[in-house]
């Protein structure tokens, strides 16, 4: 049957049957079409506008609430359906689990594997320990509700603590021509103005206001996507949450020589940082990406603890290495990899994507030897280091693409640890895995649904089989979840 694109533009009425993988509500129009749109929780109805109306499915934005959800309460941030951070502050943190376990579940159902419960992070609020931050024009670049709709509902409480803590405007004083901020959600050139944001590091907010007055106090200017001119880009920070210290990155634009209002910048923030770099960056992408880095104060790294197995492990975070984002949740993390992977003192281990090397060297001293692939030269440096701070010495890493490294490798392991990007692995690492013949492979995932397309390869091509499945609510108040799968010959 043809699309007419009927629908398109115009505004349709819809219930809302559940939350899906990423954190959309899935409707049902009432021709019995799906839509996908955000902010509505199930069996809630509403008016949306049609965006995209396809023989299949259609999307759309919400207009009107019609009928509320039980489940619904205030959200606790005035950035909430603004920027792209959070998915799920509309409802308590005992629904958020809710979806979060009923959408991955229906992925993984094919494995006919039982889903346990997910391993919670008790503390669901300030708890990334890295942000970052842009630099916008305040008077231009501010964003509208994606949602376009206001509720008022009363908050509610858990254990006896207000929900909502803070409720913090995000208007900006007049006065200010420069603001911080983060991403609107869906926009690469818009921006949403923080504080607050209450899912960072609390400390978080007073260097982004310092940086903040400082620019407009001195009539700075800061990039435009649209030009490509001016000075200020990002704002990076990271906080080594179990040993309290804290790493800023000033991302600049190209420049020739270090101004002195940047020295004075960066003398300001010297008093109370443990690392100040400077990034220049001259990429019209507004991916913060480097073409120089400048150590301009302090120490080349902070160092986290991390706690796996009850013994302490260290380890050395530069401005672009991989860590994960919430320390407290990394600990849970990697104690139930280290869990499923019931390792023998005997067995070799591979682990690809190993970044600095954290899952690596946490798993080493049970086994007789590990080797880390990755393809960052700085990741593998900072690995390196890792592994001689935690007196860790049968361990070894590679600068290669896993692609690369797979083409080569002529070694057999007995266990193989796997924990890609959001886009999962290629088919060729899949091949690469099924013809291992490991007796245990890790898959380790931020997205369950490139997990379960690569699963399905996986168990449909050689004789291995899903054992246990481990989630991890590592991101409170997002959409996100961490999956950890355990296959076996």
């Amino acid at each position: 049957m043809p699309n007419n694109n009927i629908f398109k533009n115009k505004i349709i009425d819809v219930v809302a049957e559940k939350i899906v993988f990423p954190g959309r509500s899935l409707c049902r129009c009432m021709d019995g079409v799906a839509l996908f749109t955000e902010g509505l929780l199930p069996n809630e109805t509403a008016d949306v506008f049609v965006t995209k109306d396809k023989k299949t499915f259609r999307e759309g934005l919400v207009k009107t609430i019609t009928s509320v959800s039980d489940e619904r309460i205030n959200s606790c941030c005035s950035s909430f359906g603004l920027c792209g951070g959070c998915s799920f502050q509309n409802v308590s943190y005992e629904n958020q689990i809710k979806y979060k376990y009923e959408y991955t579940s229906e992925l993984l159902s094919f494995t006919k594997v039982e889903v346990p419960n997910i391993l919670i992070n008790m503390q669901i609020w300030h708890y990334r320990n890295k942000m970052e931050f842009s630099f916008f024009n305040a008077t231009s670049l501010k964003c509208q509700n994606r949602y376009d709709f206001q509720m008022s509902l009363p908050n509610i409480y858990i254990h006896g603590e207000p929900y909502c803590v803070e409720n913090i405007s995000n208007d900006i004083s007049k006065k200010n021509v420069v603001d911080i901020g983060l991403h609107c959600k869906g926009s690469f050139n818009k921006y949403i103005s923080v504080p607050p944001c209450l899912i960072s590091y609390k400390g978080f907010s007073f260097i982004v206001e310092l940086v903040k007055n400082f620019v407009n106090k001195n009539n700075l200017t800061v990039y435009s996507n649209t030009t490509h001119r001016g000075f200020f880009r990002h704002l990076v920070l990271r906080k080594a949450e179990n040993d309290n210290q804290l790493l800023v990155n000033i991302v600049t634009n190209s420049v020739d020589y270090i101004p002195g209002f940047l020295k004075q910048l960066i003398s300001e923030l010297s008093e109370f940082s443990n690392s100040v770099y400077w990034t220049i960056n001259g990429a019209k992408s507004d991916a913060v990406l480097f073409d120089k880095l400048t150590l301009m104060h302090g120490e080349a790294f902070i160092t986290e603890k991390l706690v796996v197995n009850d013994k302490e492990y260290f380890f050395n975070i530069s401005p672009f290495s991989f860590f994960q984002t919430s320390s407290k949740g990394a600990e849970i993390l990697y104690n139930e990899v280290l869990s499923v992977l019931d390792p023998l003192k005997t067995d070799t281990l591979l682990d690809l994507y190993c970044g600095i090397g954290v899952i690596g060297i946490l798993m080493a001293e049970n086994f007789k030897r590990v080797v880390g692939i990755e393809q960052s030269n700085q990741s593998i440096k900072n690995a390196q280091k890792n592994a001689l701070i935690n007196n860790i010495y049968n361990i070894e890493f590679q600068a290669l693409t896993v692609e690369n490294w797979i083409r080569e490798n002529e070694s057999t392991f007995n266990a193989i640890v796997v924990d890609p990007p959001r886009s999962g692995i290629t088919k060729n690492v899949v091949n690469f895995l099924i013809k291992s013949k490991a007796k245990r492979i890790v898959y380790v995932s931020c997205n369950p649904s490139t997990l379960a397309r690569d699963l399905r390869l996986i168990i449909e091509n050689s004789k291995y089989t899903v054992k246990k499945i481990r989630l991890i609510d590592m991101f409170p108040q997002t959409y996100h979840i961490e999956v950890i799968i355990l296959l076996e010959l």
